[in-house]
């Protein structure tokens, strides 16, 4: 007997090192600049959403993050495409939006993708400080089984419909566009911070290549 696995969806987990300094002057920053900026709304349910500009402004501590996003990006392109011939992938280039979030207690998202992206990721600054003994779910970033047709055996879960990543300070997440996700509302004191990213992989003409 042989046993195929058919449409897997990879989410690709990075706990990044060495970021504490970086961390606490980017918290500080979009708290800053949550106060003073009204935002805007998307699919978040009360807390802070900025503008999608990160990647634009002309800031050296922004850059290194979306380098670091770009990195990582890289990687996981590679890993989901173990089953490709990567010698023949063409030259391409990665284009970068990036938008922070601050949540406070009781904020979450709804469901929603980025379908226009061929990646999407979260990278955590500040994960908050909810109890999670007293408040299991809180804050926990949720991805549905994107196979909607699916019909589930009562009593026998083979498939399960949800799939969780608990946050933590410095964790980067990266995952296909499509993939449906949400947030669980936060329960904590300190504000829960991030900084979530869409990228678009677009193949570099051949003409800019050879030149």
């Amino acid at each position: 007997m042989d046993r195929l696995t058919l449409f897997d969806t990879p989410i690709l987990v990075f706990q990044i090192a060495d970021a504490d300094e970086t961390n606490h002057v980017l918290a500080d920053r979009f708290a800053l600049e949550a106060r003073e900026d009204l935002g805007i709304q998307q699919s978040n349910v009360g807390g802070w959403h900025s503008v999608p500009n990160l990647s634009t402004r002309d800031d050296p501590m922004l850059d290194d993050l979306m380098e670091l996003f770009a990195e990582s990006a890289t990687v996981a392109l590679g890993e989901f495409a173990k089953r490709v011939d990567t010698e023949a992938w063409p030259d391409y280039e990665l284009g970068l939006q990036a938008w922070a979030m601050v949540m406070n207690n009781g904020d979450y998202t709804i469901c929603h993708d980025h379908a226009e992206s061929h990646l999407s990721g979260v990278y955590y600054v500040d994960a908050g400080d909810a109890d999670v003994d007293q408040h299991p779910n809180s804050g926990l970033l949720a991805f549905q089984d994107p196979r909607g047709s699916l019909q589930h055996i009562p009593g026998l879960e083979l498939y399960p419909s949800t799939f969780t990543v608990r946050p933590k300070t410095g964790l980067l997440v990266i995952f296909p566009g499509f993939l449906t996700h949400y947030v669980h509302p936060y329960a904590g004191a300190r504000p829960r911070t991030s900084v979530s990213f869409n990228i678009r992989v677009e193949p570099v003409p051949p003409t800019a290549v050879s030149q």
